[in-house]
């Protein structure tokens, strides 16, 4: 049975990011990375240190993704604060799997929920021209590519 319902919410997310914008899916990989940091605090509290580590490495993960999506072409201040963030909140993170200190999860969750309230809370319009600056990126390197 569990295992169902583990396909059945793997299948729900892998359609939740079929069906999303690039906006959505970061918003996505901030919920995920709060999941994780919230289970791998109930996992160092009883003492699962394998699940522990396979929530802070998906945390981890997805800490490196978004670093990942920075665009550091258009963005290069703005993106090197968040790489410098995002950065140490990874740092935080290992210290806290070593040891087992929840005060450095918590720590990370305060930095990162602002962030995700504040991306949850982005303006349409501001969505939209985001949208349009990844539209025109993608069209210059496939003429780039092309010619």
């Amino acid at each position: 049975m569990r295992k169902n319902l583990s396909a059945y919410k793997q299948v729900d997310i892998n359609s939740n990011i079929l069906a999303s914008d690039p906006h959505q899916i970061i918003l996505l990989m901030f919920d995920g990375l709060l999941k994780g940091i919230a289970t791998a605090r109930g996992a160092i509290e009883r003492k699962d240190f394998e699940l522990k580590a396979q929530s802070l490495t998906k945390s981890i993960n997805i800490l490196d993704a978004l670093i990942q999506s920075l665009d550091f072409d258009s963005q290069p201040e703005i993106s090197k604060n968040f790489e410098v963030m995002y950065s140490y909140c990874i740092d935080c993170l290992m210290e806290a799997s070593t040891s087992l200190n929840v005060a450095k999860l918590d720590e990370v969750v305060d930095m990162i929920k602002p962030v995700r309230s504040a991306w949850s809370e982005m303006p349409e319009d501001a969505k939209q021209e985001g949208l349009d600056k990844l539209k025109q990126k993608n069209d210059d390197t496939t003429a780039a590519v092309g010619a």
